[in-house]
């Protein structure tokens, strides 16, 4: 072995040196770095010379540049922040809506409601007072617009997530491929062996990490086997990402996500897959997890056409509470407002019923009787007809009942009867099919009024008679347009008796009556129209305060991770610079071999001379 042997034994010192140099230097700029893994020089001893008597040293080498990077920490690291991602998603959404409900400086639906029982209160006291009764019709107009702003608050939420949905399946397929560009920089790169695309490897991290805050992915990475050790490496070739048991990312190809209507009589929008051999599958409903998750959940994952409604979305739910509880309203006060005489009766257009419709079979009709009452001009009661709903009742038999020749009188004169007095007809529409019934009095009737009392099947709520409200839900409640335009014209006797209060009195008792609402898993509620509404304000506030406590857990394991996270790949300032210390002082001792090394050579070119 030769005195320039020496010489690249000391140069193999100073360039692995500064390889450790240039390394640390890497990891002190990178400190601040996102994503960021401190790297490391591993190197090795070069292969010796065999010589007598032994085996002499031919100096050092670095053998490659290694990540300081956990697989399982990382994978508790991705799965903690794609918790946090759809807690997160899921307060602020819900908390949205809870505020919808929030009834602060009196206002708000349950202040609405007791504002119109209070009038209808003033009512019974001044029956004929007319500023009493513009009061009233502000407070009824209130309580509708309320009503209805809360369920739009409620659908504009919805439209949003609808709209984010899209966004967000952008972002997947955007981040997917950015991946895959990555994996085809790191199979190039590590062709080489030994040779690690470090930064790229980080990079492709901080994009799984962000795909993983949008939806639960399954991130496959192929093992080698090394020295009988089951090894992890993730070469872009072996590297897969499985989204709704779908590859999206194949080693370096890219299958990406689709967004449409799920329909196309709704704008609601459905993910879809399309695999090579362009087979389109619906995924909505198996996206889970992160920030699409939560949308999916809040929003729906499906559209059912005969319902027109979204399926298993929690703020349909809520959309259905609040449209229940303005369903029974609506019936219930126009059930009792048409106990007021009138002229005439004439039902809405009864849409999706038909001419052979059993009555008994409406969700919203019960089995019993209504009574026809007629008032003669002072305002008296002359005759009442029970008209009867059985199980096999249809629309055509109440006509028949309303005509038949009966003695509602009991007196034995068959011209002062209701079907001497009035006709009921059955008026279907030519378009829709949709049967109106009708009360119209004959023309020999001398002045009388009708009106429906009903004794439980909620006939004259459900089919509009004379009503008060009208609409069919939350979404389109409003005070009937003549009264709006006229508050004189509310009534509050029902048979326009003067200083006569037995309608308002009705009405106030109202409140107090416990009512039959239909939740959105088809269960039934017994409760009173405030009860309702605040259990379902109660719903959604626990629902939103659970979301809080679970972003607040995901927050805390968040945190837990990230610090077990950094302990494996974070950059330590302490430990750096002790380490650039070390590469210092191992660079200036191999700076002084050569310096030794080219004093040996003068010398023995001094000799030579």
């Amino acid at each position: 072995m030769g005195i320039f042997d020496a010489l690249g034994i000391g140069y193999s010192g100073l360039t692995t040196s500064q390889s450790g140099i240039n390394t640390t230097s890497h990891n002190i700029s990178n400190v601040n770095t996102p994503g960021y893994s401190r790297q490391r020089v591993e190197q090795k001893a070069n292969y010796p010379m065999d010589t007598q008597p032994g085996e002499v040293g031919t100096g050092v080498r670095v053998e490659e540049i290694v990540r300081m990077h956990d697989e399982f920490v990382y994978g508790r690291y991705k799965s903690a922040n794609a918790q946090l991602s759809h807690a997160e998603t899921m307060e602020s959404n819900l908390k949205e809506v809870s505020d919808l409900f929030t009834d602060l400086d009196g206002k708000g639906i349950a202040n609405d409601l007791k504002e119109f029982f209070n009038s209808w209160s003033d009512l019974s006291q001044y029956p004929d007072d007319d500023a009493t009764k513009l009061v009233s019709v502000d407070a009824m107009q209130r309580l509708a617009r309320d009503i209805r702003e809360t369920r739009q608050g409620i659908t504009k939420v919805v439209d949003r997530l609808n709209d984010e949905l899209v966004d967000g399946v952008d972002k997947i397929n955007d981040l997917a491929r950015h991946i895959v560009d990555l994996n085809k920089q790191i199979n190039k790169v590590e062709n080489v062996p030994h040779q690690h695309a470090n930064d790229l490897r980080d990079e492709r991290d901080r994009l799984e990490l962000d795909l993983a805050k949008m939806v639960n992915i399954s991130v496959y990475k192929g093992n080698i086997d090394i020295n009988g050790k089951e090894m992890q490496t993730d070469a872009g070739n072996a590297y897969n990402i499985n989204i709704a048991g779908h590859n999206i990312v194949d080693g370096v190809t890219f299958h990406p996500l689709q967004i449409a209507p799920a329909n196309d009589k709704t704008p609601y929008n459905s993910v879809y897959y399309t695999d090579h051999n362009q087979q389109k599958t619906d995924v909505t409903d198996k996206l889970r997890g992160g920030k699409v998750g939560a949308i999916i959940s809040l929003r729906g994952d499906d559209y059912d056409l005969e319902s027109g409604k979204a399926t298993h979305s929690k703020l349909q739910n809520y959309i259905d509470k609040i449209d229940s509880m303005a369903k029974q309203f609506i019936q219930k006060t126009n059930s009792i407002y048409a106990s007021v005489a009138q002229p005439k009766l004439q039902t809405r257009s009864l849409e999706g019923i038909e001419a052979d419709t059993r009555l008994s079979e409406v969700p919203d009709l019960n089995a019993g009787s209504f009574d026809l009452k007629l008032y003669d001009s002072n305002g008296q009661l002359v005759l009442q007809r029970a008209i009867t709903i059985g199980d096999d009742t249809t629309i055509d038999d109440i006509k028949a009942q309303i005509n038949a020749n009966r003695d509602d009188n009991g007196d034995n004169d068959g011209t002062n009867d209701l079907d001497d007095l009035f006709e009921a007809d059955v008026i279907i529409d030519p378009q829709s099919g949709a049967p109106t019934l009708t009360v119209d009095p004959k023309a020999a009737n001398p002045g009388y009024t009708i009106a429906v009392e009903d004794n439980g099947t909620n006939f004259a709520g459900w089919s509009g008679i004379h009503p008060l409200f009208e609409g069919s839900s939350a979404k389109d409640i409003r005070l009937k347009e003549a009264i709006a335009q006229n508050p004189a014209s509310l009534a509050t006797s029902k048979a326009h008796i003067a200083g006569s209060s037995d309608l308002a009195q009705e009405m106030v008792n109202l409140q107090y009556e416990k009512l039959s609402f239909t939740n959105p898993n088809g269960t039934r509620t017994e409760q009173t129209i405030e009860e309702y509404y605040r259990y379902t304000a109660g719903d959604v506030a626990e629902a939103a305060q659970s979301a809080s406590r679970s972003k607040d857990a995901a927050e805390l394991l968040t945190k837990t991770v990230t610090e077990q996270m950094q302990a494996v790949s974070g950059v330590d300032m302490d430990e750096e610079l002790m380490n650039l210390m070390k590469y210092q002082t191992a660079y200036q001792a191999s700076a002084k071999v050569i310096t030794t090394v080219d004093a040996m050579l003068n010398t023995l070119l001094g000799i030579k001379q």
